[in-house]
Order: structure tokens, then C-alpha cells, then sequence
């Protein structure tokens, strides 16, 4: 049966002691994929084992799993690209999932969701709250409440990894893919897959508090991106309302005495007041020149649509797409 190329996109870090059994575990289910191994800067032989286990291995010396994966993806040219972590934690045939959900229904990213009763005990109590708090900043400031939103396996269609900047450095990198994908209307999907603990004596390269607040940021920097109006509109009613709070006293006094006592106090009112309307107006011209600049986007993307090459597909084994 024909398939959509694919290339599998495995970014590592120190992974010396899983890489190789995480080839040759997604060689043997996707046989006719392009495995590429992205060495970030490792200080053990994960580049050798990954090499010796028949992948492609490309190096990114600059840390930073996000760094890894925008190196990567300007390296491959196949029709899906599906990143998966290389510590071993998600099964191929998680992403056999994923690759069977695209062929019976095409979108532009499919993301393996880590079912509670596979994964709750795997988590950290930190990294759960962590992660539900995360979850409801998204659905309060984009409309979008993802089930998982740092999994670490994803499906891309080309449409998507071609056109999707990757302007993050390191764990940032999945809620900056989800948004990116929520604020360009890219089709999405999420389906849940099995999960597993990572190979014994490796350790998990994320910290919860370094790159919690580097999240946190990124969350507040993509506000102000892709909200410029809601973002601007929100620092100009808080700064309005302590211009109204401070210009109180002042108008009441003028309205009991018909003299203005607390010049300061008032002039202080005037200035916040006038401040937080330069805010505001800020935050219209940069949404209406967002508006533009995503109008050009999609035009941009019909382009690619009724222009890209028609190339020929690979062949999966026909147990794949049952």
C-alpha cells in the first residue's frame, strides 16, 4: 500500500545508553524511513550508537532540544516528519498510531497523547501541576486546551514542518509548535499512545523550576506575539484603573470645594490615564498588522499547496495501514 514518505526525527542528549534499541525498534516498524539521529552537543558516544544502529546522525553542538529539532527539519524533504524523544519513553508502536491516524485522516499535526493510566506514575507531582497550569494559561489566552502539551511525540505534514518557525531553545519547543499550530490554523488532532519509563541509568535532561520559568516567559513573549491586542489591552486597563483609582480623590475634591488641593495626585491620574491609552492604541496597530501579516500567510500556504512537486510515495508494509 502506498504511503507518504517519512522521516523519523529523534533529538539526543547524552542517550548513549537507549539510542541504539530506539533505531532499530522504529527501523524494524517503519522499515522504509529515514532515521535521523540530532547529536545536541552529547559528551557520551550517543552519536556512535546511533550511527552503529543505522541512522543518519546530524550534529547541533548548540544545546537545546528545540535548536536540535530546527536543524533537523531543515535537513529532511519527505512528506511526514515524526519527532520522537530518544530516552526510549514512547513505543513505535505509539507512532504507528499516529501514522495510521494520518492515513485514514491527513492533518498537519498529530500528537501522541500519554494516557493517565499509562503515565501518571511515570510523572513527577511537580511536572503534573506544572503541566495542567500551563494547559489552562493556553485555553484561557488561546482558546485551546491541549491534553498533552509537552508530549514528546509528534507527526508533521510537510505543509506544517516547512512553514512553522521554531524560534524556541529547548523544552519550550512543544507548547511553541501547539500555538504556533492553534494560531495559524493548522489542522490538529491528538490520540493517545503508550508510554513507558526510560531506559534504566538515563536521566531526564529537564529541570523543573529553569525551565518552568523559561516556559512561563515564552508563554508571556507569545501573549504579546500573537495576542498584541488582548496582551496591550489587559497592561492598559490595569494601568487605567490605577490612573481612576489615583484621579478619584482628586475629582471628588474639585466637586465638594471647586478647587483641585492635590495637584500631584492629579496630575499623577492624568499621566496614567493617558498612558494607558497609548498603550491600548498599541496593541490595535499591532494586531491590525498581525491581521495583515497572517493574511499573506495563508495566501502563502495555497501557494505551497497548488505548487508543490508531486513525489512519489514510499511503501509501508500493508500491516501498517490496517
Amino acid at each position: 500500500m502506498d504511503s507518504p514518505s517519512l522521516t523519523i526525527l529523534i533529538p539526543c542528549l547524552n542517550e548513549e545508553l537507549g539510542i541504539a534499541a530506539v533505531v532499530r525498534e522504529y527501523a524494524n516498524m517503519f522499515p522504509q524511513a529515514d532515521i535521523l539521529v540530532v547529536d545536541n552537543g552529547s559528551e557520551d558516544s550517543t552519536a556512535v550508537a546511533a550511527k552503529g544502529a543505522g541512522a543518519t546522525v546530524v550534529t547541533e553542538r548548540r544545546r537545546g532540544k528545540a535548536r536540535a529539532v530546527a536543524t533537523a527539519l531543515t535537513a529532511i524533504d519527505t512528506d511526514l516528519a515524526l519527532m520522537v524523544d530518544g530516552d526510549g519513553s514512547y513505543p513505535a508502536e505509539g507512532a504507528r498510531l499516529l501514522v495510521q491516524e494520518y492515513l485514514r485522516e491527513p492533518v498537519d499535526m498529530i500528537t501522541g497523547i500519554r494516557s493517565a493510566q499509562n503515565a501518571s506514575h511515570l510523572f513527577r507531582p511537580m511536572h503534573q501541576w506544572g503541566m495542567s497550569i500551563f494547559a489552562a494559561v493556553l485555553n484561557l489566552v488561546f482558546r485551546f486546551e491541549p491534553r498533552d502539551l509537552f508530549s514528546g511525540l509528534r507527526l508533521f505534514s510537510r505543509r506544517f514542518y516547512q512553514h512553522v518557525p521554531v524560534l524556541s531553545r529547548g523544552f519550550e519547543l512543544e507548547i511553541e509548535l501547539t500555538i504556533q499550530a492553534v494560531d495559524k490554523s493548522f489542522s490538529m488532532m491528538e490520540i493517545p499512545v503508550p508510554f513507558r519509563s526510560r531506559v534504566n541509568g538515563s536521566a531526564s535532561k529537564l529541570k523543573t523550576v529553569r525551565d518552568g520559568l523559561r516556559i512561563l516567559r515564552l508563554l508571556v513573549v507569545l501573549f504579546r506575539d500573537y495576542r498584541p491586542f488582548a496582551f496591550f489591552g489587559t497592561i492598559g486597563a490595569i494601568i487605567a484603573s490605577a490612573g481612576m483609582a489615583a484621579g478619584s480623590v482628586p475629582i471628588l475634591e474639585y466637586f465638594q470645594t471647586s478647587l483641585v488641593n492635590r495637584l500631584p495626585l492629579a496630575v499623577l491620574a492624568a499621566s496614567l490615564m493617558t498612558l494607558s491609552i497609548l498603550i491600548g492604541l498599541v496593541g490595535v496597530v499591532l494586531e491590525a498588522n498581525l491581521r495583515y501579516h497572517r493574511e499573506a500567510y495563508h495566501i502563502q500556504l495555497r501557494k505551497f499547496r497548488a505548487t508543490a512537486p508531486q513525489r512519489q510515495a514510499r511503501s509501508y508494509p500493508r500491516a501498517l495501514a490496517s
